[in-house]
């Protein structure tokens, strides 16, 4: 049997909880999943999987063999790009993690220009703000918002967050135009708040830094969500700059409270460490420097 093949499987295995994800995964069909799991059993003769009708858990024996299989199929990767030129033509699998409002409103709509150009690359993304593991979780890079804690992770950025306030000109003509945060005190909101993200907000405001406690009124978790709501014209909402750019530019919101200056974030590409670094990853990053550079 390939060895290798059956690292794959059991890994998208354990990362799925499946054999019908991991066929998903790996483009084969589930009884293909299962007969590769079933060899690699006999190979080693230890039973790597118990699963029924409604569930799939790994063997003691299996989660020893998931722990070590990614390390060795990333030796045999480098390996492979040591030996041989493999950084010609980017190609294969691209999986990407990015937080939902960029991955949703950037670069999803960026993403078939990047495949047109590059037709030997296939690529997943996950949009979601989910704390991950890059290695263990096995992704090529994730986008995130900064700054990055202390780690052996290397980041580039490639972007900027900031958040502004706006509403819906019928908002603005029967509430008013609001000079001060003060001046909102009262008024109908809608705000994203996503775990501790988005409950507190920080303006320089005539040289001075002001501090907004985002209102509970109207609470959603999702950028899309936060921005479709403040369209009906209910409330104000104070969304990142780049979801509502559109919507700026053709008139169905207008900018509240320009003068006080947002706290910016940096949105982060992160990748492993690693000697030799996939041209896929090394061109992917160079689109995402080009696309979204200031």
């Amino acid at each position: 049997m390939d060895m290798l093949i059956a690292m794959k499987v059991m890994t998208e295995v354990a990362r799925t909880g499946s054999f019908v994800g991991a066929s998903r995964s790996l483009s084969l069909s589930p009884a293909s999943i299962s007969r590769i799991v079933g060899e690699l059993e006999a190979e080693l003769q230890a039973r790597l999987v118990n699963r029924t009708t409604r569930q799939l858990k790994l063997t003691e024996a299996g989660e020893a063999f998931v722990a070590r299989a990614p390390g060795i199929l990333e030796e045999v990767e480098a390996l492979r790009y040591a030996v041989a030129d493999h950084h010609a033509v980017p190609r294969g699998r691209l999986r990407i993690s990015c937080v939902a409002g960029f991955g949703n409103e950037c670069l999803a709509p960026a993403l078939p220009a990047f495949l047109a150009r590059h037709p030997g690359l296939q690529v997943t993304l996950d949009v979601d703000n989910r704390k991950i593991d890059l290695l263990e979780d096995h992704y090529d890079v994730a986008i995130r918002l900064g700054p990055l804690p202390a780690s052996s992770l290397i980041a580039q950025r490639i972007a900027t967050q900031r958040v502004v306030f706006v509403a819906t000109p019928g908002f603005v003509a029967r509430h008013g135009r609001p000079e001060r945060i003060s001046d909102l005190a009262g008024l109908p909101s809608i705000m994203q708040v996503s775990g501790d993200w988005g409950k507190l907000h920080r303006f320089r405001y005539g040289g001075e830094v002001v501090d907004f406690a985002a209102p509970q009124e109207f609470v959603v978790g999702s950028a899309a969500a936060a921005r479709n709501a403040v369209l009906t014209g209910h409330g104000y909402g104070l969304l990142n700059d780049f979801a509502v750019e559109r919507d700026l530019a053709e008139g169905r919101l207008v900018r509240l409270l320009e003068h006080y200056e947002p706290e910016e974030r940096p949105i982060l590409a992160i990748r492993s460490h690693r000697v030799h670094v996939p041209q896929k990853i090394l061109t992917f990053l160079d689109f995402l420097r080009v696309t979204f550079r200031p």
